[in-house]
């Protein structure tokens, strides 16, 4: 947690786009989500994602542990919000925006009901210690039906220490093989990314259905 804090005190924040993510453009229409839904965004940030999702029609509810990410959002983008307790969390509202602050596993089960959600930067921010209970919270903050798209990060293991972490295909298939169906869309090589001294990196993005 308190890393996190950190990097954003210390606005070391790589992971952070001043675009829209391009395989999202690519790839949001390939997994049909319902129209004018409600999409979760787990460890969002200040993405400028969420206000892609928002101008096709969606309502975006955010997930983000640093309270300082969320106001940052809110004001580059030039948003009125509010702000109230909700049990362990902070709820910040600024409509067709929702975003949670607080310990993403200290969410309450229930508590967002989304029909699709997006994953950038999630779960490869995760070790693999915790990531099976992320899995989980995706399954209790969706409806039964709700589809998502993972863009994961993935190199030998042995080459760097994350975060990110990498985030291998078939650790994909083990960690939503139960109450999920996976289905692989495109997964390209990162030769950029060899600048950080990695032998291989790619990038997967897969299409989520909850059962």
């Amino acid at each position: 947690m308190e890393y996190w804090h950190n990097r954003w005190d210390k606005q070391l924040t790589g992971w952070h786009r001043e675009v829209f993510n391009d395989l999202l453009e690519k790839h949001w229409s390939n997994i049909n989500p319902p129209k004018d839904g409600e999409v979760l965004v787990p460890l969002c940030g200040k993405s400028l994602d969420m206000i892609w999702l928002a101008k096709q029609g969606y309502k975006v509810v955010g997930l983000e542990l640093v309270q300082q990410a969320i106001e940052i959002f809110f004001q580059e983008n030039k948003l009125e919000y509010s702000s109230i307790k909700a049990d362990m969390h902070t709820k910040y509202s600024s409509p067709p925006f929702t975003i949670y602050q607080g310990d993403i596993f200290d969410l309450q089960s229930g508590m967002v009901q989304a029909d699709a959600w997006y994953d950038r930067a999630a779960m490869v921010a995760l070790p693999n210690s915790v990531r099976q209970q992320y899995v989980k919270q995706i399954y209790n903050q969706t409806k039964p039906g709700a589809v998502g798209l993972l863009i994961t990060f993935s190199y030998p293991e042995k080459q760097m220490e994350g975060p990110p972490f990498s985030l291998p295909d078939r650790a994909v298939m083990d960690y939503f093989s139960n109450g999920f169906e996976v289905e692989c869309l495109e997964k390209i090589d990162l030769e950029d990314e060899k600048d950080r001294g990695l032998s291989n990196v790619t990038s997967t993005v897969f299409k989520i259905t909850r059962n």
